[in-house]
């Protein structure tokens, strides 16, 4: 008898059981990660007949550009056209007007190879690019690069194409993101560095403000707060301690 009543529940859990589970299917499709209702896009079958040859270029396109060796070239080029611009600042380069045109017009090819670099990541990303801090600092670096190309003292800025380095180099990255999530923690101890130095600049300047005064020493060093804070300031860096008596 207990037999006939474990399988007469099982036999009606069972339906209850089915109808769940496809229930949880089609839920688990309208909410994502984040518990937001998501409303799938269905395109008309002739729409995406339409789009698939783009949506093929453009996987070809994201899986060329974002190809290891693509992206090993890329990083050499970065390199190459850092190390030119420095080399652009010696007398040899500068003072000999065809070797410096012969420069500038290799640093114009760089520039536009790193262009078409950007726009098939573009091309591949589409605005979700911007979602990624990383490829939106390439892409700043090269706008950058082309909106700095007018004057002479502001094309010297191009040197910050370097720092696309940061964003191929994995150690660096990793760097770079570790620096920021500790940023919270920075501020706490510029904040308690900041409230120490008050403190004690209150209190010298309560303490030592009239020696000034008195002639006791040569500079003004705890007659105000702003004296006191740049003293302390001073003292903490080292910038010529010795002297202040």
């Amino acid at each position: 008898s207990m037999q006939n009543k474990s399988s007469r529940s099982s036999l009606t859990a069972a339906p209850s059981i089915v109808i769940r589970s496809i229930q949880s299917t089609f839920v688990q499709d309208a909410f994502n990660e984040n518990d937001e209702v998501t409303i799938p896009i269905v395109l008309p079958d002739w729409a995406q007949t339409a789009m698939k040859p783009f949506n093929d270029a453009r996987k070809a396109i994201g899986k060329a550009v974002n190809d290891y060796r693509v992206q090993n070239i890329v990083l050499l080029l970065i390199i190459i056209n850092a190390i030119m611009m420095g080399i652009a600042t010696f007398p040899l380069v500068k003072d000999d007007p065809e070797l410096s045109n012969k420069f500038e017009v290799i640093d114009q090819v760089f520039l536009i190879l790193f262009t078409i670099e950007s726009s098939m990541q573009i091309l591949f990303h589409g605005w979700t690019l911007f979602k990624d801090g990383f490829l939106t600092f390439d892409l700043l670096i090269v706008v950058m690069s082309w909106a700095l190309e007018g004057t002479q003292v502001i094309r010297a800025f191009r040197i910050f194409r370097a720092l696309r380095l940061v964003t191929r180099i994995s150690t660096m990255r990793n760097l770079v993101l570790a620096l920021f999530s500790v940023i919270p923690k920075m501020t706490a101890i510029f904040m308690l560095l900041l409230l120490i130095f008050y403190i004690f600049a209150v209190m010298f300047t309560q303490l030592f403000k009239d020696l000034y005064r008195d002639g006791l020493v040569p500079e003004p060093y705890f007659s105000g707060l702003a004296y006191s804070l740049f003293t302390l300031f001073q003292m903490m860096t080292l910038d010529e301690w010795a002297n202040i008596q």
